[in-house]
């Protein structure tokens, strides 16, 4: 479940990026999901950041007395992964979203979003992945996607794009999502994101 080497796809994206020490106000928990198995538990958690038309997705796991144990957060363009939910959910998924090696997205159906803030200081880089499910023995499932959060040491570059250093990963967490439960979660962003504009008239000038 490791992130791949993709030092030089990332040279080519603009990066979106978010300030930590830039006040934020956030909305409940749009989605949330708490799952256990015999190894381990942990949860998934959305919300809405409609003051930077984000959307913030936190991957956690816990301990089995319910402790937090680590959290991954990033950061995500509301339309670029509402986008990317309903092509999934309304079944173009495989003809919008394509497998991409060179971004380390190795099935049809996947997603990836780089950014990054300065925490503390420093630079660090922030990727979210999603991809097929993959079992044990290497195969994929394409009825599940395992929904990555990534945080990294990085360099930022003078055009403000933050890129990572893929050999010192800073926190990592993953969480096993269904096709059904994507789709329930495209419909409340979708809801959500509806509901923003429709009180919002200049809801784009973010």
């Amino acid at each position: 479940m490791d992130f791949e080497n993709i030092d030089e796809f990332i040279d080519t994206v603009e990066q979106p990026t978010v300030t930590d020490t830039l006040q934020k106000e956030y909305d409940k928990d749009l989605y949330k999901k708490w799952f256990r198995s015999k190894t381990q538990s942990g949860f998934l958690s959305i919300k809405p950041w409609y003051q930077g038309l984000k959307f913030k997705v936190d991957i956690g796991k816990t301990s089995p007395d319910g402790k937090l144990l680590s959290n991954t957060m990033v950061y995500l363009d509301a339309i670029d992964f509402s986008s990317y939910l309903n092509s999934v959910a309304n079944g173009t998924g495989k003809l919008n979203y394509t497998q991409n090696d060179k971004s380390g997205v190795p099935t049809n159906e996947g997603f990836v979003s780089y950014g990054g803030g300065i925490i503390e200081s420093k630079p660090i880089s922030r990727i979210f992945k999603a991809h097929y499910w993959q079992n044990s023995d290497q195969s994929f499932d394409d009825s599940a996607f395992v929904w990555k959060c990534g945080h990294f040491a990085a360099r930022k570059t003078e055009s403000g794009a933050f890129i990572p250093d893929m050999k010192t990963s800073l926190s990592v967490d993953s969480i096993k999502v269904t096709r059904a439960e994507l789709c329930s979660i495209a419909n409340i962003v979708n809801l959500s994101l509806i509901s923003h504009v429709t009180n919002k008239s200049d809801w784009y000038a973010v």
